[in-house]
């Protein structure tokens, strides 16, 4: 209670940009995961009142945007829009429909400059809004539960099963991350992060989608290099050993973990006994065929939406069996491999300076001695990381809901991570001596 009465004086005399910021950032976990199309919304909201809190800024203060970082930042998130463009400059025609996804890349940046130089009480007030909005998911996933077969649940407005497993998981792993994360918190403030992290495990599993589950362990482990700055080499052999034994334990006593990994193992089986139409043989057909389309068409790709369109192609010569063309015309099934069929080289480099240059800032920043930059690095470190294992099996950022909820949750981190304190006004130093507090 004592950080809420915190945040609620530090209302008084905040703009209405910053109040704007902070209700958003409280409740865009929520509606992420209850209300289907919330996300859209608010992202156009952001975006409007931070062009014109822009233009506000730029009017009445000289400050300088632009470091090595951001710039970095925007090239990375403007790289798929080109990619895209790229490949149907050389293929043609040109549609608006492929850019859909993309575009909530290139709309994040105004949305991370406004950030950038904005009260930092409006942005930490994500750290209530991440465990808030997954124990309300994890209510409506019990009061109107969705059975899309074989047990497997998500809410009934959700998106589709494997969308949901990841951002509940990520959701749920962000409320972990984001511990002290302006100062040290209230016992009362760890238990709701704490329930916010097993709420966002919860869903996940209930889902039975296996591609996130992958990333448990490999985040698990970063959460204990965030937290642990002495023996670190002794608590991440501890937590190995510690997390080996929860899946051990997970699947000797969870019916839908042993079930779905024994379907792992089955399918692996069949595979290799030659039988290709299960979960797991269809993915490694498509894996194959759109490598195979990204060596024939190397540097723009076979065009944006034009994977599905090989499909009766790749079936007459043998590269699918009939099951595994069908599962094709909906995806790929891995991020990667779906930019390098379908935009070749200039899609490959796309996606991966997606992932890797914010990783990079992360990584640079989370040596930082600011609680606050450090905090926020981890928590950038673990959404990067594990939208790239999502990545390996599905196609992450073919829903725009998707795509973002991870653009507009980098464009926070990052500019927690490279923020600007606005100087005073009618005090403005020279742009030489105005620093981000970054590093």
């Amino acid at each position: 209670m004592h950080h809420l009465k915190n945040y609620l004086t530090s209302l008084k005399g905040t703009s209405s940009f910053n109040i704007i910021v902070m209700l958003i950032l409280l409740i865009y976990p929520a509606l992420l995961l209850t209300v289907r199309g919330s996300m859209g919304v608010l992202f156009g909201v952001m975006l409007i009142i931070s062009s014109i809190q822009l233009f506000r800024i730029r009017k009445t203060h000289s400050i300088p945007y632009w470091d090595k970082y951001n710039i970095a930042y925007a090239l990375a998130m403007a790289s798929p829009v080109v990619a895209i463009f790229l490949s149907q400059a050389y293929h043609g025609p040109f549609k608006a429909e492929y850019y859909d996804s993309a575009s909530r890349f290139l709309l994040a940046i105004p949305i991370f400059l406004a950030l950038r130089q904005t009260n930092i009480r409006a942005i930490t007030v994500l750290q209530y809004g991440l465990p808030l909005g997954a124990l309300l998911g994890l209510t409506m996933l019990k009061i109107h539960p969705f059975d899309w077969g074989g047990n497997r649940y998500t809410t009934s407005s959700a998106f589709n099963t494997i969308h949901f497993s990841d951002t509940a998981l990520m959701i749920g792993f962000l409320s972990l991350f984001s511990i002290n994360w302006k100062r040290k918190d209230h016992p009362l403030v760890l238990v709701l992060k704490f329930c916010g992290f097993m709420a966002g495990m919860y869903m996940s599993i209930q889902t039975g989608e296996r591609g996130g589950w992958v990333a448990m362990p490999v985040l698990m482990l970063i959460g204990v290099a965030a937290y642990s700055k002495k023996n670190v080499l002794l608590k991440l052999g501890i937590a190995i050993s510690v997390i080996l034994a929860s899946i051990w334990l997970s699947y000797l006593f969870l019916e839908m973990v042993h079930t779905r990994i024994y379907f792992i193992y089955s399918d692996i089986k069949y595979y290799v006994d030659g039988y290709k139409d299960t979960s797991v043989g269809e993915r490694f057909q498509l894996y194959i065929a759109a490598f195979h389309l990204f060596i024939e068409h190397p540097i723009f790709g076979i065009g944006p939406g034009q994977f599905a369109h090989a499909m009766p192609e790749l079936l007459a010569r043998g590269m699918l069996t009939p099951f595994g063309a069908q599962a094709g015309i909906s995806e790929v099934h891995n991020e990667i491999l779906h930019s390098c069929a379908e935009t070749g080289l200039f899609g490959l480099l796309s996606i991966l300076s997606v992932y890797l240059v914010p990783l990079f800032v992360f990584l640079r920043s989370a040596k930082s001695v600011i609680p606050l930059i450090r905090v926020s690095s981890f928590m950038g470190i673990c959404l990067s990381v594990g939208f790239f294992i999502f990545g390996l099996t599905v196609e992450t950022f073919d829903l725009k809901m998707t795509a973002t909820f991870f653009a507009f949750t980098l464009a926070i981190l990052m500019a927690t991570v490279t923020r600007h304190e606005l100087p005073p006004k009618n005090s403005l130093p020279a742009k030489g001596d105005i620093k981000t507090s970054s590093f």
